[in-house]
Order: C-alpha cells, then structure tokens, then sequence
C-alpha cells in the first residue's frame, strides 16, 4: 500500500484507490484478492456498495464502479461471480498499473480509429489483449444464453404436450362418466317384474285346448312368473356384465 501511495500522483485515483481498498485485508469478507493474486473478487457486492464505494469513491453504484473497470482495461473473467482481472493489476506489483491507461470511447464511425490515431499511437498491447478477451467472452456468454434458451424451448414444448395428454384423458373419463351415468339410469328404470301378456284363446281362427282339469290360475300365473322372472334375470346379467365393462376403463 504504500508502493502506491508512494506514485500515486502518477495514477490515475481510481486505479490507486481500487488496489488500495482490495489490498485490504481488513475487508476481505467483502472484497480481496483471488488465489492467483492476479485478479479480485467482489464477494458481497450489496455490501461492497453500501459500505466501500462511499469510503473511496463517494458514491454507491456498483455498476458505475464496473463501467469504470471496462473503462481501464478489467475484464469480468468467471461468469459465476464478480471477479475482474487486468494484466498489469497484480498483488504486490503495484508498480505495474502505470502501463494501465483509460480507454477512449469508441464510435462506430470512427472504428479505424482504434488501431491508429490521428497522432499515430497505437493501442498497448494490454489494451489490445483486453478488447479482444472481451470479445472472447462476449462469445462465450451468447453461445451459453443460447443453449439456455434451446433448453427453455425444450422444456416449454415438453409441458405442452403434457398439457395436451392430460386433456384429452379428462375428456375421454367425461365421456365414459356420461356412458356410466346414463346405463344406471336405464338400468333402475326397468321395473321388477316383466308384465306378461294376455292369453289368447284363440290363434290365427283356431281355438286353444281347455285347460286339463285340475289346473288352475295360480299355477299358470306362477309359471308365467317363472318365466318372466327368468327372462329379466337373463337380462340384468347382462347388464351387470356392461356395467363391470365400463367401470374397467
């Protein structure tokens, strides 16, 4: 820290008081230096807003704080967090931000410009090397938010058909409820016992033999109710056999 503070008059500030506040270790629960010391990593950016931002930058927009980074050449290099590096911002070798200079804006009429100013300087070579990691990554990130969205397609088409399967399954049980439904009513409207026809005496104009002697009403009647009986049990056999057929759907 004090390296820097020793050339800080040749550094630009934010470059002076952001190694200065990730040197820190006071504060490494919330901003410090990566394992390689060759990056840093913002661990809690809610907190890193609120609480060092205002400290060195008087402000508390941390997206301000990461256009200024583009600005000088850092680049996000884990997409899973916040960590910045630059080639010559390095943990004990401060004097190396002197060859980190802010970048000029770029105009889309003016990309030649870039290469070669009117005065004939071209870019560093860790300028360079920054743009085009950043174009790298730019890549990266597009191809990884297209497969993401192929696998959102995919999913959204996948509970579609689901959608379209239960549907049709709730309309065929309403259809077969309605079946169901209408075969008992038939089924308890029938009466309990089959009314029986009046007997004839006579059959195309020839008459019947007389009853035998002996025989009487009470047994033609139970005889026809055996038939009778018989001919609706036959029937409601049936019809038990059709109602045990639906409710095996």
């Amino acid at each position: 820290m004090d390296e820097v503070q020793g050339g800080a008059s040749s550094l630009p500030p934010f470059l002076s008081k952001t190694y200065d506040m990730v040197d820190d270790a006071s504060t490494d629960s919330i901003v410090s230096w990566s394992a390689s010391n060759k990056s840093f990593i913002v661990w809690n950016p809610p907190e890193f807003a609120r609480d060092l931002l205002p400290k060195f930058f008087k402000h508390n927009n941390f997206s301000s704080f990461i256009r200024q980074l583009n600005t000088y050449g850092f680049r996000k290099i884990d997409p899973e967090q916040w960590e910045f590096a630059n080639d010559d911002f390095i943990r004990g070798q401060s004097h190396l931000m002197k060859n980190i200079h802010r970048r000029k804006p770029v105009h889309s009429h003016s990309l030649q410009n870039l290469q070669v100013q009117g005065n004939g300087t071209s870019l560093s070579e860790s300028e360079r090397q920054s743009m085009k990691d950043e174009i790298e990554r730019l890549k990266h990130e597009k191809e990884r938010l297209g497969v993401e969205l192929q696998r959102h397609e995919q999913e959204r088409q996948g509970l579609e058909l689901q959608m379209q399967f239960l549907k049709e399954r709730l309309q065929h049980m309403e259809r077969q409820q309605q079946t169901m439904a209408g075969f008992v009513a038939r089924v308890l409207q029938k009466p309990g016992i089959a009314s029986n026809p009046v007997p004839q005496l006579e059959i195309h104009g020839r008459k019947r033999r007389l009853p035998r002697i002996g025989w009487s009403y009470d047994e033609a009647s139970n005889g026809n109710n055996q038939v009778a009986s018989s001919q609706a049990g036959i029937r409601e056999n049936a019809d038990m056999e059709k109602l045990e057929q639906l409710e095996s759907f």
